[in-house]
């Protein structure tokens, strides 16, 4: 009897925090959302916080051991950071990113302030320790992390985030603040197109622009994305593309973007005009792009040994000044880059611009790449040999595959090994699937199926430190 009474109790409790709990999530999915997109945002990203920490709950309730076994009890914070009313929450239900068409390479991010008074201490606080300046422009503040290279400016209402690869130029993104901060044209209006298309995604992480959707879900063992592109009906991309695949290597990259269409050749300059290597190397990349097709193929496979000359100087007996060549062998990964060529002048420019020496690209100090041309194609090597090859046909003009055990003992770089360890294989693929219209699909795996990806390199990473 007395058991029947607690079922009767507790199954009504259980449906009410349901209901409660389906109730929080289908306000949050939405109000989430609003006052915190650009009215013309062009690409927009949706980071479905509170959906990563409810998949990483259940994760834990299914591998309670692994949990236990990797979770330290022992408290490391200090006590004033869980106190302290920031005025913000800067971990909210759902953060969005979002890009506008007139600001090059600048990532934004809107967050509304709850209590101007925490925020307005903790701000000085923050950039005071950041090593910024608090600045003053009409109807808001602003500081810019060098550093960081990241600008955040606010209001007494709402905080703008600005995040660019390169330095900050305030006067690109003092407009777009002037329009959040000031003007408030942020997307207010819950049945708003993007809003509704935001809302109704169930991934983890979605990246949106006009029809394109790209999703991006951690799962048990993996992550996983897939998705569509939306891109000019006129592009151009190789139905069938002919791929010399070399046997058992450790990574696999190629990329055809078919610079017969002038549209890829212009990109593609766009993209790097601002590069840093090609001005320290003398190349301009409309000169590459010019004897170039648009393909270009990495290969990871094995290691290899090269010989570096190291110079130093000493005294001889007459107190003169000598040079001292020695010779230093080291272990290099085989690393194969392959570049379409639709003329044959791409090492002749090289050579010119003195980026290639005796036979040798010296525009890439840590290793010796070895240039070799043919007909359609100029391989740079770190070895001598060329490799052999299966050639296989493929509908995809970009593939990645990627072995790590493999990779790991094949190439090396600050706690790369670290990460390696905790992965098992990649492999992505995209191609175009009509006009107008390019399929993305790729998996990331880890060494266990039975985890969520994020916990396994998470504590992978923090248990290796």
């Amino acid at each position: 009897m007395r058991l029947k009474k607690t079922v009767k109790i507790v199954v009504p409790i259980i449906i009410l925090l349901g209901i409660v709990y389906w109730g929080y999530k289908f306000i949050n999915n939405t109000s989430s959302l609003l006052g915190v997109v650009h009215k013309n945002a062009d690409a927009v990203v949706k980071i479905d916080l509170h959906g990563i920490q409810e998949t990483i709950v259940l994760d834990a309730l299914s591998s309670p051991k692994f949990y236990y076994d990797n979770i330290s009890f022992s408290s490391s914070k200090k006590e004033k950071d869980s106190t302290l009313d920031k005025g913000i929450n800067l971990k909210p239900y759902t953060v969005v990113l979002y890009t506008l068409k007139n600001v090059e390479n600048t990532v934004f991010s809107t967050f509304p302030i709850d209590n101007f008074t925490g925020f307005n201490a903790y701000v000085k606080e923050y950039i005071k320790n950041k090593k910024g300046k608090i600045q003053n422009a009409e109807g808001y503040k602003y500081a810019v992390l060098e550093k960081s290279k990241v600008c955040i400016a606010w209001s007494s209402k709402n905080l703008a985030i600005a995040a660019t690869p390169s330095k900050i130029d305030i006067t690109k993104v003092s407009a777009v603040f002037t329009d959040v901060l000031v003007d408030e044209k942020l997307i207010t209006d819950k049945n708003n197109n993007l809003i509704e298309q935001l809302k109704n995604a169930k991934d983890h992480i979605v990246y949106l622009k006009g029809t394109s959707v790209i999703g991006l879900n951690f799962e048990d063992g993996k992550l996983a994305v897939s998705g569509q592109l939306e891109v000019d009906k006129s592009s151009v991309f190789s139905k069938e593309i002919t791929v010399n695949s070399v046997p058992n290597a450790s990574l696999q990259l190629y990329l055809d973007y078919s610079f017969a269409d002038e549209n890829h050749k212009k990109d593609f300059i766009s993209t790097f005009k601002n590069s840093s290597f090609l001005q320290k190397s003398n190349l301009q990349i409309d000169s590459i792009a010019k004897y170039s097709n648009g393909f270009f193929s990495l290969v990871v496979s094995g290691k290899t040994k090269q010989q570096d000359t190291i110079i130093t100087y000493d005294y001889d007996d007459n107190f003169n000044k000598v040079e001292k060549k020695t010779i230093q062998e080291k272990e290099v990964p085989k690393m194969y880059v392959n570049l379409g060529v639709n003329k044959n002048g791409l090492p002749a420019y090289l050579q010119e611009q003195g980026a290639i020496e005796q036979g040798v690209f010296t525009a890439l100090p840590i290793y010796n790449f070895y240039v070799s041309s043919a007909t359609k194609t100029s391989l740079f090597a770190t070895t001598k040999n060329i490799p052999k090859t299966a050639v296989f046909k493929s509908a995809n003009f970009l593939d990645i595959t990627a072995d790590f055990s493999k990779l790991k003992n094949d190439i090396s770089f600050p706690k790369s090994n670290l990460l390696f360890e905790l992965l098992n294989t990649l492999e992505v693929k995209a191609n175009q699937v009509k006009p107008g219209v390019v399929g993305l699909k790729g998996t990331l795996s880890a060494k266990r199926d039975d985890v969520n990806i994020i916990t396994q390199l998470f504590f992978g990473l923090e248990n290796a430190k």
